[in-house]
Formats: C-alpha cells, structure tokens, sequence
C-alpha cells in the first residue's frame, strides 16, 4: 500500500512523461486519453518501481486504465478495475453496439465541460446584423475556426466546443442528443427575431442539421445552413475504426506539418465516428427547410496514390474513397432528401479534409464563407 507521498510523486513521474500537470488529472480521465501510449507506459511502470519504489507491473495502466482506479490501486483499494455506472471501462464502452435509452434531460449524466459550449471567433454578436453558428468537426473543437481571416465586419461568428473536449470517455451519447446539449446555447446567443444560419464541419453538418430541427419544432426559423465538406450519412458509411486507426498511424488524422494530433482529438474523434455510425437522420418538413443551403467541398484527398500510400484501408467503403482521393465537383450528395427544395448553391476551397481550418486553406474556406453569407 503506497502512502499518499507516494502517490503524489508517482503521479507528478507520470505527469512528467506526458508532459501535462498532474494536477490537471481528473479522475476518471484515461492514461490513453491523457496520452500515455503502450511504450511510454511500461518505461513509466518501470520509472515508478526504480524511483518510488512501488512495485508495480509493467501492465499496470492497462490494468487500472483511469487516474482513480490506478490512485486506488496504488492506496490498495482496488484489486481489479472498476466499472463505471454501466459496467465497463472506456475501451469497452467505445465497442458496444448498443444505445442506453437517452434521458429527457439530455445533462442528466454528462460531466460539467471543461471548456465554454461556445466561443466569439470574431465580431460582437451584440452588434451584428447577422450570427453564424460553426458546429465542430469530429475533434469536438470549435475553436478550430478560429483560424478564419476577417469575413464581414457585421456578421458575427460563434464556435461551437463539445461537451466532451477532454473527457472523451464520456462521450456515449447520440448525434441527436448533442443536438439537445448545444441548442439552448444557441439560444441564448441568437437575437431575438433574427433567423438562424447554423453551420458545421464534417460530422458538424450532422450536429447543425439536429440543432436546425430542434429549433424548428419550437417555431423558429433557419435562414441558411452551411454544409463544409459534410458527406451525407443517407449516402456515406461512418468511417471505419479500422481506418482511424491507419490514419492515425500515417499521421494523417488532423496533422498539422510534422505534428502529429494529439491523442486528445483521436480520442473525441474516434467516440465521433461510433455516435455517427448509429445516426441516421430523417428530413426536415418542407415548411421548415432554411431558404439556402451552402456546400463547401474541398476536391483534393488525404492522399496522391492510395495503392502507394502504405495504408491497409477497404476502398470499396464509399467514405474512405471521399476522404482518400481526389474528387470532382460535388453536389448535394444527399443533402436534398433531408432539406427538399432549398436553394443550394456550391463552392469549392483548397486543401484535403482534415485541412480545411489549417493556415492556407483557412483562407480559402474564409473566401467562400464570404461569398455564400450576406450581411
């Protein structure tokens, strides 16, 4: 049984090899999530037992694979993982196939966020003529708009975070109940009388397609939706784990250079992909489509040459073919069975689709914001 001193040391040795401040640990947060990987894990098993001088085995944060369960083990209050409210550990809950009915308040169970449901990327929502809501891709982060060059000097643009930014584990729930988490923020941003035009990125098409409908049933209106690089799901699979996975290991997932993402955004992302590949939307009422809707698509893939790339992917799965390689002019791509008889208009940006907020293409994806919004 370690002392608490001991602990402390054990986790500020830990904190050291990912390079994040043990007190920044939450207790149900996961050694994965919080980026200690297979092989940093056993060299930190061994540090605990040559420098503290706990005996601790080299599988130990696969064992007790959260902040609390290994301070439990450590403590010797634990002789074996222990579940959470539903009966299994992270890894598993990403695994299961099955949907827990969801509450009717969609908080009840969702811990507090750890970053603001909403961010100002420019403008004064106060004094603007017009408020444009960007829903974020599957890293959750809405502050990845934040890259955006100046748009209009009286449209004023609002990111959207996700409820789970850095406590991806808890991330369980549907693409229509994320809706339900991020509607009232919406409204309490949206000036009275004003009608919305909701936006979003990839999987943030999805989420600005349930906000739409959420507010429509309560007699409001959506003027605009902006759909950017947004692959329908009547049409496009969700994309396999299995391909996360050799994205992740190419470094092609959300790589900024030679930086790889960081195990934070796979981490969101890959909770993202399971939530979508139970999601099937149904359209909207033709009485309550928005007036426009906007496609932004980018017409580049992740990559030159599939076959030479290196990656084990099945390209029969129509989703890896729209992220891997290079692509004509879409159009609706399906869009038109969820918001029938809308007026579409369609644009086209630089850059692949984990490169649409990246310098550059930011530009690029600013240029075309700027033609399909009017003030």
């Amino acid at each position: 049984m370690a002392s608490d001193e001991d602990v402390d040391k054990a986790l500020e040795i830990i904190g050291e090899a990912i390079s994040t401040d043990p007190s920044d640990f939450q207790d149900h947060e996961t050694w994965k999530f919080l980026g200690l990987g297979d092989l940093s894990a056993s060299a930190t098993a061994s540090d605990l037992k040559n420098q503290v001088g706990l005996d601790v085995k080299p599988d130990v944060f696969s064992k007790f694979p959260t902040v609390g369960e290994f301070k439990a083990h450590l403590k010797g209050k634990a002789e074996a993982p222990k579940s959470k409210a539903n009966g299994t550990t992270w890894q598993n809950t990403q695994n299961t196939s099955k949907q827990l009915p969801e509450p009717a308040d969609p908080w009840e169970g969702v811990p507090k966020p750890k970053v603001p449901l909403s961010v100002i990327l420019q403008g004064d929502p106060n004094t603007a003529t017009k408020l444009v809501f960007l829903f974020p891709d599957g890293s959750g982060a809405g502050t990845a708009y934040g890259t955006l060059p100046k748009i209009h000097d009286k449209v004023a643009f609002i990111g959207l975070n996700s409820p789970f930014l850095r406590q991806a584990q808890d991330f369980t729930c549907s693409i229509e109940r994320m809706g339900r988490l991020w509607v009232d923020e919406v409204r309490r941003l949206q000036p009275k009388g004003q009608k919305y035009v909701l936006g979003g990125w990839s999987a943030g098409g999805y989420y600005a397609f349930e906000v739409a409908k959420l507010l429509t049933a309560g007699g409001e209106k959506i003027d605009q939706m902006i759909l950017i690089d947004s692959p329908c799901r009547l049409i496009y699979e969700a994309l396999p784990q299995h391909v996360v996975g050799e994205l992740t290991r190419k470094g092609l997932m959300g790589a900024v250079g030679q930086k790889k993402a960081p195990e934070w955004l796979i981490a969101h992302f890959t909770s993202t992909v399971i939530s979508v590949d139970k999601y099937m939307p149904t359209p909207l009422p033709k009485d309550k489509v928005p007036r426009k809707v906007s496609f932004i698509w980018v017409k580049e893939g992740l990559v030159k040459n599939v076959a030479e790339s290196g990656l084990d992917v099945d390209m029969n799965v129509k989703v890896t073919r729209f992220l891997l390689e290079p692509r004509g002019d879409l159009k609706t791509e399906g869009w038109e069975v969820l918001l029938p008889g809308a007026k579409y208009d369609f644009h086209y940006m630089t850059g692949n689709h984990f490169q649409i907020t990246q310098p550059f293409h930011a530009d690029s994806l600013g240029k075309h914001l700027q033609k399909c919004i009017k003030p």
